[in-house]
Order: C-alpha cells, then sequence, then structure tokens
C-alpha cells in the first residue's frame, strides 16, 4: 500500500454531528481508511514541523507542552514501534519490539516512557532535517505493514492505535500553538466552536443507568472504556448549553472569581484599550464573543463558577447520560470537565491494560479528572460518545469548558 492515489485531507467543515459519526465509525476503519487518515495527518504534521521559524523549534521549556521536533519525532516512532517492529508486553513486565528502529538507537530518546520531559528539550540529533526524514520513512514503513496485515479486528488493533494516537499529538500540538500564541494549525475548525444560545435544560430522572464496554466484540476501543459502571441518577437539571462567556463575564465581574481562583481573569482574556474583554485566539487578539461557550477554564475555575450560581459539575455518568439524551447536538464544541476522577470502570482490581499499556493505568492517581465530549481542535476520528480524556484539574491550557448541574 502506497500514498499513490489518496487525497488525503483533513475536514476543516466537519460539525459536530458528522465528527461524531466519522468517529463511530474510525473504531472499524479498514486498511485503507486508517491508511487514507494516516496520510493526511501525516502530510500536516510534515507541513506543521516544515513551516516552524528556527525560534519556534525550541520553545520555553513548559510542562504542559513538549518541544514540536520531539513531539513529531514521537509520534512517528509510535507507529513504527507498535505496527512495524511490532512491539510487544513481555511477562517480565518490560515492553520489548521485534526489530530495531530505522532511526538508530531512538527507544532512547523518543520512548515516551523512557525520556524525562525536561531531557526533551536537549537531543542535538532531533533536528528539523532528521525529524522531516523519520516522518516520510516511518509512514512508509507503517504503510507497508498495513499493506501486509490482514483485514480483521485483531491484526488492525496496532494501526487503528498508532491512527488514534497520532490524532491526538495534533490536538496536543494545537494547544502548543495556543499557548504560545503560534498560528492556528491548519487542521483546526474554530468554526465548530460556536453555539447558539439556549433557555431550556434537559432533565434527568431516576433511573438505573450502565456504561461501558464488557469487552471488545467489534472494532477499536481505548482499555480505560472496559469495564461497566452501575449508576442510579438522582434527579437532576443539566444545562442544555455550555457555560457562555456571557455568563462567565459576570462571575469575573463580580470580584468573586479572583477570590476563588486568585486570578484577575482567565489566562487568555484582557481587557482592550476601550475597556472591553478580549480573547487571545491562537496568535490573534479577538473581541471576546457573549454567546460562545467559555474556553481555556481550569476545573477548579469551572466549579467555582458553577458553586457561585449554586450548582455543580456533572459526574461523568450524569455527563455520557445526558449525551445519550441529546443525541448528536451535544458534540463537538469543547471538551467537557467533569467532577469524577479519572479511574477504571467496574473493580480496578480487574483492569486489564492494552498494548499501550502506558496510556491509562499510571494516571489512575486520584489527581486526573474525566473530561468527555471533543473539542473544535480534536480531529473527526477521536470523537466518540465513550472516549475519555483526563487532565490534571488546573489545566487551562486544553480546549476545555463546561456545563453546570443544579439539583
Amino acid at each position: 500500500m502506497t500514498t499513490e492515489g489518496f487525497t488525503p485531507q483533513l475536514s476543516h467543515s466537519t460539525d459536530g454531528a458528522s465528527a461524531l459519526l466519522i468517529g463511530i465509525a474510525a473504531r472499524s476503519f479498514d486498511r485503507t481508511q486508517i491508511a487514507r487518515e494516516l496520510v493526511a495527518m501525516r502530510r500536516a504534521l510534515r507541513e506543521f514541523i516544515a513551516d516552524l521559524s528556527e525560534a519556534q523549534l525550541v520553545p520555553p521549556r513548559l510542562a504542559t507542552v513538549n518541544p514540536p521536533l520531539w513531539e513529531a519525532s514521537h509520534v512517528a516512532w509510535f507507529a513504527e514501534w507498535f505496527c512495524v517492529r511490532n512491539a510487544y508486553n513481555a511477562e517480565d513486565g518490560d515492553t520489548r519490539a521485534d526489530m530495531p528502529s530505522i532511526w538508530i538507537d531512538s527507544d532512547a530518546f523518543l520512548n515516551s516512557n523512557l525520556i524525562a520531559h525536561d531531557a526533551r528539550w536537549s537531543l542535538p540529533q532531533v533536528t528539523r532535517a532528521a525529524t522531516l526524514d523519520y516522518l516520510d520513512r516511518s509512514l512508509d514503513a507503517t504503510l507497508r505493514a498495513l499493506n501486509r496485515a490482514c483485514d480483521d479486528d485483531e491484526s488492525l488493533y496496532r494501526f487503528r492505535l498508532a491512527m488514534f494516537h497520532e490524532a491526538m499529538h495534533l490536538e496536543a500540538f494545537a494547544w502548543m500553538a495556543q499557548t504560545l500564541a503560534w498560528n492556528m494549525p491548519s487542521w483546526v475548525n474554530v468554526a465548530a466552536r460556536s453555539v447558539a444560545k439556549e433557555d431550556d435544560h434537559s432533565f434527568a430522572a431516576l433511573a438505573p443507568f450502565k456504561y461501558g464496554y464488557r469487552s471488545i466484540k467489534h472494532g477499536f476501543r481505548f482499555d480505560n472504556e472496559l469495564g461497566v459502571n452501575h449508576k442510579f441518577n438522582e434527579a437532576y437539571v443539566i444545562e442544555v448549553a455550555l457555560t457562555s462567556n456571557e455568563q462567565f463575564v459576570r462571575f469575573v465581574e463580580s470580584g468573586d472569581y479572583e477570590k476563588n481562583t486568585q486570578r484577575k481573569h482567565p489566562i487568555y482574556w484582557r481587557r482592550s484599550a476601550n475597556g472591553g474583554w478580549q480573547q487571545r485566539r491562537f496568535e490573534q487578539w479577538i473581541a471576546l464573543e457573549a454567546s460562545e461557550p467559555v474556553v481555556h477554564v481550569s476545573a477548579h475555575e469551572a466549579e467555582a463558577y458553577a458553586s457561585w450560581i449554586g450548582g455543580r459539575l456533572p459526574a461523568e455518568h450524569e455527563l455520557h447520560a445526558h449525551f445519550n439524551a441529546a443525541g448528536d447536538t451535544w458534540h463537538g464544541k469543547l471538551w467537557e470537565w467533569t467532577s469524577t476522577a479519572f479511574a477504571p470502570y467496574g473493580d480496578a482490581n480487574e483492569f486489564k491494560p492494552g498494548l499501550y499499556r502506558e496510556y491509562s493505568q499510571p494516571w489512575f492517581d486520584g489527581k486526573h479528572r474525566v473530561l468527555r465530549g471533543g473539542s473544535f481542535a480534536t480531529l473527526p476520528i477521536m470523537h466518540h460518545p465513550h472516549y475519555r480524556n483526563f487532565f490534571t484539574p488546573e489545566r487551562s491550557d486544553v480546549f476545555a469548558g463546561f456545563r453546570v448541574v443544579s439539583q
């Protein structure tokens, strides 16, 4: 399988409903569909890296971003590691591969489990030229391996994993660009974040409720989606619309925001010369749009607002139930904070990590929160009703907002 004949494009006009359909379908993509996505994403990533200035190649050392050359190289390494080199988890707890990398000794500096975050800024071998070359060679090797694979779920698991992993990192590049005030990456669909005002509410009555998957019967599942949680919903009222900038401005201007957060205003806000509010969207300062959902707020900021109006953040199962009831109308604006700590479903002792065993288990630490939904910077293939994102609650750099529950 080669790239010849493909017309790879990452959708810029996909709305939430169609993104959700694409994401559901992506869990069962066949070889041709996987290849098309890998080619499209790698082309977008390659162009992004090629267009960076020399100064952008070595950004400030921040805990929330990686140096872009390392991150791009890691994406290529991950695909080669699992899809080409047939990496596996040994009984002694180590993870090994059957073959060496096409980039000699790259395991030592591109395996995120082996190299410390701060060390990623000091790798003389990770140059722009070497990174672009590796992006190309890794993709070619991955496509050749994909062409040899059988077209069944077990054989394609590794390739779907690599596809989703690359999509995750493209979104990470988008929040890197936002953090560092760079140009908006080409794959980001800013138009998807707009939202109409809605005055009504949805009500979830008392009912038994369960969610999660007992096993992987067809397609692909992330390991933290497996297992079943049984919940009994109490009566509650959840906002149909995400909390808007207009609503959050009232909180900020009341003075209670600063009392609760020790900040004057959200991270990417400022006052304009005429006293109005502006927000920074990537490299541009623009007027704060009142009807848009507030974005780049931490879980702590969200909880402070919810408490201020006499509400709270939804638990994961409440938000999941709301999404089920709302159909496809809820999806694709922003990731949504919940009050739920990231943990396995059901009995934690029965959790079994997937092939990429570091994906979930290290973060069942009580410090990470579940986010659900998907953002305007999330590629369509990542949108899924059961997908669980997770970050520590102080993070405000990701494309996250929230809705409020009252009881």
